[in-house]
């Protein structure tokens, strides 16, 4: 089965132009390597990372990125990192979902999911496991592993800001 001529989707699973809007309906045909480019996400709401002041420790609760879902603590907008050269990508998976996501070095606020795999993974080399909500088991994004190395690639949409304080 082959998609749209205009369709090329690379070996971790991203497109681009005006084939990734298409992508949720029709399911990529072919994978052809090439190299992964981060971009930006499309403009509309999305977890914003804000500078904790000084005297932060880390526990007040604006400090922090929140599962939509359950608003419980996931990680921080200081634990944001580039990965690959971006912090943000635009992936589709192999069944036509796109997912905006946002790397983060730790998210002490997921639980990891089934052993770590190598296929169909978005960054070369890096094996990868489903992350979910430690708190309502909603599914936020993955962990990445290579090695000793680890990183988290969270959905953008299942993760708002906490509200300032009062």
């Amino acid at each position: 089965m082959s998609g749209p001529a205009d369709l090329t989707p690379h070996a971790c699973g991203v497109t681009s132009g005006a084939s990734r809007r298409r992508a949720t309906s029709e399911r990529p045909g072919g994978l052809e390597p090439a190299r992964c480019r981060g971009r930006r996400p499309p403009p509309g709401p999305r977890p914003r990372a804000r500078r904790r002041p000084a005297a932060g420790d880390g526990t007040a609760a604006e400090d922090w990125l929140l599962c939509r879902a359950c608003r419980a603590r996931v990680t921080r907008p200081d634990d944001a990192i580039e990965q690959g050269g971006a912090h943000a990508y635009s992936f589709v998976n192999p069944h036509g979902l796109v997912f905006e996501i946002g790397c983060f070095a730790r998210a002490p606020g997921c639980r990891t999911l089934e052993a770590p795999t190598l296929d169909w993974t978005w960054f070369p080399g890096w094996a990868w496991q489903p992350a979910a909500c430690a708190g309502c088991g909603a599914h936020l994004g993955w962990c990445y592993r290579r090695g000793a190395e680890v990183f988290y690639g969270l959905i953008l949409a299942r993760l708002q800001a906490a509200p300032p304080p009062a």
